[in-house]
């Protein structure tokens, strides 16, 4: 049992990891929503989503899947479209699908497991989304009132200024709803730290235990992970042969829900048709769990009694650390990467920028060019231009793929740059292991394996191909990484078993490291 101390400061540790994990895919939901409203058009938006035809559904998923956003991303997204008048089933089918998959996690999906697992896993999540989007529009839901203040024409007129109000409305939503649903998804992971012990969920999801996915269940609703967090957790437990059903409930609701979502949905569309559809969700996720559970176990993989994937949800102090202060802002500081901090810094700027807006009683819409309106010359400055609404539509649907494309060659270089990267971690990673820096050695590692992931999405995307046997050395690599971790962790230290395994490693690793460099 958690002591007080360690139940606040734990919490308020999983609290700031979430934000800034949260911080980057946010920013991208603020400015989708601010194009939707000043780019895209209330009735564009409506088209944007299906409309009221029976593609809406489908059309919401296949879109959510191309946006990089999380379960706190879609946030300030739903609210735009709520005010743009969309559908109630689209909305929903949007909200749970664009956190689960895009393409920088589906590739890196496919590397963690059989890849029918990861389709299959995509193709459940359609079949999930459709059958609520389906039961959503069925519950006879009164016409909710679309706030969006904008004239009945649609904005054309395209300049600095439009800029200008997306910035502001941005800022605006960044003090506003979107921020307070935040910080409510996020406590999801301060409850969890609170009542969870030290490492408590180390042996919770085995294969071969009939509650694997109900203990799951009870864990992903309130949690919140980005997309990336839960592929590497699925990869986790497939390589320990932990339970698939848990592994699939972990993507659907840890990944699409948080505990903002319901809240949203309940508030502005009644709390008894949210019961209903929440409900029907966690069956339709249980009962998928456990028809897969078993014939999606891994052949040849032996059960390993123990993961560490889910630690990240238990408190991460116990009564062993001697200072929790310090050891509370060790573990913040390991998931301050650089696009975390900037994000954040980003994040901070809208805020304060939304306080001062607020405080003025700005209205962003009045910064915004005025919209030609039949009957009156448009109002054009110096950089307006006149843009059809098709064109600004199609735009922006041909440079979200465009930017997703890019983005997948960005996030996983080339075979001879994620080698350089690999080769600098494994330096740094085996010289602090030799030499007894444990500390040292523990923060490159899950840097080396997460560049050998890398690896093998950008030799697939390059060369058309990832061959048996590289993939095969890869897997040696992580499991001898995992191993190593192990003897890192063991207490006490022994030098002499961790130097056996660096050997090893080493070994396996000039073979693997081989097999991918470039014959020409």
């Amino acid at each position: 049992m958690n002591s007080p101390t360690t139940m606040l400061l734990g919490g308020l540790t999983r609290l700031a990891q979430g934000l800034i994990a949260a911080s980057p895919t946010l920013l991208v939901g603020l400015l989708i929503a601010a194009i939707l409203r000043y780019y895209v058009g209330r009735d564009g938006t409506r088209r944007l989503f299906g409309g009221d035809s029976l593609r809406s559904l489908p059309q919401s998923w296949l879109i959510g899947m191309l946006l990089p956003v999380c379960s706190i991303g879609v946030l300030p997204i739903l609210i735009q479209m709520r005010k743009s008048g969309v559908k109630p089933g689209a909305m929903s089918a949007f909200a749970l699908s664009a956190p689960l998959f895009n393409p920088l996690s589906l590739l890196y999906g496919l590397t963690l497991s059989r890849p029918l697992v990861i389709i299959l896993f995509a193709v459940g999540s359609l079949f999930i989304v459709t059958a609520l989007g389906l039961l959503w529009d069925t519950l006879g839901r009164k016409k909710h009132t679309i706030e969006e203040n904008v004239p009945t024409k649609e904005p054309e007129l395209i300049g600095t200024r439009r800029i200008a109000a997306s910035v502001v409305s941005m800022a605006r939503d960044a003090s506003g709803k979107p921020i307070a649903l935040t910080l409510l998804a996020l406590s999801g992971l301060a409850l969890l730290a609170a009542v969870l012990p030290y490492g408590s969920m180390q042996h919770s999801v085995e294969r071969d235990d009939p509650l694997a996915p109900l203990t799951m269940l009870a864990v992903a609703v309130p949690i919140y992970a980005t997309p990336m967090l839960a592929m590497s957790q699925l990869g986790m437990m497939f390589q320990h042969a932990n339970s698939p059903g848990a592994a699939f409930t972990l993507l659907i609701l840890g990944t699409g829900l948080n505990l903002a979502t319901p809240f949203w949905f309940a508030r502005h569309y009644g709390w008894k048709s949210s019961a209903v559809w929440l409900t029907t969700l966690l069956l339709i996720v249980i009962g998928i769990s456990y028809g897969i559970n078993q014939p999606l176990v891994p052949p040849g993989v032996e059960p390993a009694g123990h993961t560490h994937a889910f630690d990240i949800y238990a408190n991460p102090l116990s009564a062993y650390h001697a200072d929790p202060w310090a050891t509370s802002v060790a573990t913040v500081n390991k998931q301050a990467d650089i696009a975390g901090m900037i994000a954040m810094a980003v994040l901070a700027g809208l805020v304060l920028i939304g306080v001062v807006v607020r405080a003025l009683g700005i209205d962003e819409a009045s910064l915004a060019s005025k919209v030609p309106i039949e009957g009156e010359p448009a109002l054009r400055r110096r950089f307006d231009v006149i843009v059809p609404r098709g064109v600004v539509g199609g735009t922006m649907l041909a440079g979200l793929v465009a930017l997703s494309v890019v983005a997948c060659y960005a996030y996983y270089p080339s075979p001879d740059e994620c080698l350089d990267e690999i080769a600098l971690a494994r330096a740094e990673c085996l010289t602090a292991a030799n030499s007894g820096d444990v500390d040292h050695a523990l923060f490159w590692l899950p840097v080396w394996e997460e560049w050998s992931r890398r690896l093998e999405v950008g030799t697939f995307l390059r060369r058309g191909e990832v061959r048996r046997y590289q993939s095969m050395q890869g897997y040696l690599v992580r499991k001898k990484l995992e191993l190593l971790e192990h003897e890192l962790e063991h207490d006490p230290f022994e030098i002499e078993e961790v130097r056996s395994v660096v050997r090893s490693l080493l070994a396996t690793n000039a073979r693997w490291v081989e097999s991918f460099r470039d014959p020409s």
